[in-house]
């Protein structure tokens, strides 16, 4: 599977090493580490569902306003969200924020 990021920030975020990062940033380290984690994981996968056997990563079909989106965990307070762009066989996804879970 694909990924297409929705923004180039997040994009830099993944592509660019822990030890590159330099200045404040917008997330904790170690949110930005599972981050990094998580994106290999999504593109491992050949169908959405296939996520819900890494209990770990609480995989979830967003609802409200989100709805159409999904998430999986990053930690107990952020979520990675993103998008499926095809429903039969899910070819790219697009990553659209971390975001703090009861914001």
């Amino acid at each position: 599977m694909q990924v297409r990021f929705d923004n180039l920030r997040l994009e830099k975020l993944y592509v660019t090493p822990l030890t590159e990062l330099k200045g404040k940033q917008a997330y904790p380290i170690e949110v930005i580490k599972q981050f990094k984690k998580r994106i290999p994981v999504l593109m491992a996968i050949g169908k959405l569902d296939e996520l819900r056997a890494f209990r770990v990563l609480n995989f979830e079909y967003l609802k409200g306003n989100r709805k159409g989106g999904c998430s999986i965990r990053l930690n107990d307070q952020y979520r990675l969200i993103f998008e499926p762009i095809s429903e039969n066989e899910i070819k790219v996804i697009l990553v659209t924020e971390i975001s703090k879970h009861y914001e």
